[in-house]
């Protein structure tokens, strides 16, 4: 049975790297069209690219990210992004040939993996295929999708260490904010995807991140003190308002935020990273505050910037891939049409886990 595609759960762009924009810019010009126009275009120039940039055996990624599952998944969900499922839409067959990857790898200890040693190891490539094989459940006849997912689940569970986190590495061993919140994003979209998830688990995940709030109201990477950075704020609070949380926590972390944009002219390698977890938890803000205008003011000049960096063949380069650079920019740019991130409203609490 065909499930409705809500994309409660997705942030495209949780992994590898992200990055600066190096070489000549080659599509800049005068914004003649319409805004939400221009924005079309370039969405269909970057499927249309992305599309044909897929892999024989339905992976995506290039040079050290060839046949990563980490970026399969984020060509997935870019493609769900636009409209077409495993099931239906105009790059279906896309859809479909890269769950088919994902599902593939699968593994009978419940980790999914292929290529991930240019991203540090496994664990980031794990969450992200586990919510793009979530959102395909319902859409894929095929009974081997919830070995995978239930595999997936118990994976997660087994590998989190006594902090709450996770790392690169499927040990319980130290863990780091980023991983963690692509995690707990991954045991979100199991949650609606109907497998089960050990409740401690996630909340213990909140209560990881939640320790890492600096006093400024940003967050820090690891556990020992360290500075807030933008990418990895916007990343926590995307996953927090997934599991719920609201309150002083929420709205210091969107304050300090907001005094510290980003911009794909940013040199730390992390620009799209960032701007995508920018995207889904301001998006998710939206959600729970129907502040229109605070997602305008931030969301148009984040389009404009996108759309101009497209270059001519329809990509967007990045540090890890180009591949991993146009899903992302895809998934920033068809944020507001609805499909995703749309998170559920119930269940939220202020403040921290109970």
């Amino acid at each position: 049975m065909q499930r409705e595609h809500l994309f409660r759960t997705l942030i495209v762009g949780w992994c590898i790297g992200g990055g600066f924009w190096s070489g000549p810019v080659l599509c800049r010009g005068v914004h003649a069209a319409e805004p939400s126009q221009l924005r079309a275009d370039a969405v269909q120039r970057g499927l249309r690219w992305l599309v044909t940039a897929q892999q024989e055996d339905g992976s995506w990624g290039s040079r050290g990210f060839r046949g990563s599952v980490a970026v399969t998944a984020q060509g997935m969900l870019a493609v769900f992004s636009a409209g077409s499922t495993p099931a239906a839409g105009p790059h279906a067959e896309s859809s479909r040939r890269a769950a088919s990857y994902l599902r593939r790898h699968g593994h009978d200890d419940g980790l999914i993996a292929a290529n991930e040693a240019a991203a540090h190891g496994p664990m980031y490539g794990h969450a992200f295929a586990t919510l793009a094989l979530a959102e395909s459940w319902g859409e894929l006849a095929d009974p081997r999708l919830v070995d995978v997912l239930v595999r997936s689940s118990a994976f997660i569970a087994g590998t989190q260490n006594r902090e709450g986190g996770w790392r690169y590495q499927p040990i319980p061993g130290d863990a780091d904010i980023s991983v963690t919140a692509s995690m707990l994003v991954a045991l979100r979209g199991l949650v609606l995807a109907g497998v089960d998830v050990d409740a401690a688990t996630a909340e213990q995940a909140v209560g990881y991140i939640l320790a890492l709030q600096n006093e400024d109201g940003g967050f820090r990477y690891m556990q020992a003190a360290g500075p807030s950075a933008s990418p990895r704020t916007a990343a926590a609070l995307f996953a927090l308002q997934l599991a719920g949380v609201q309150g002083a926590v929420i709205e210091q972390g969107f304050a300090w935020l907001d005094q510290h944009p980003i911009s794909l002219d940013d040199a730390d390698g992390y620009a799209l990273y960032g701007l995508a977890a920018s995207a889904s938890a301001r998006w998710q803000r939206r959600l729970a505050t129907d502040d229109q205008a605070a997602w305008n003011a931030w969301f148009e000049p984040v389009a404009r910037s996108l759309v101009d960096h497209q270059r001519e063949d329809g990509s967007w380069t990045d540090p890890s891939c180009p591949e991993y650079g146009t899903a992302a920019a895809i998934s920033i740019l068809q944020t507001p049409a609805g499909l995703l991130p749309i998170v559920a409203a119930e269940g939220r609490r202020s403040g921290a886990p109970e």
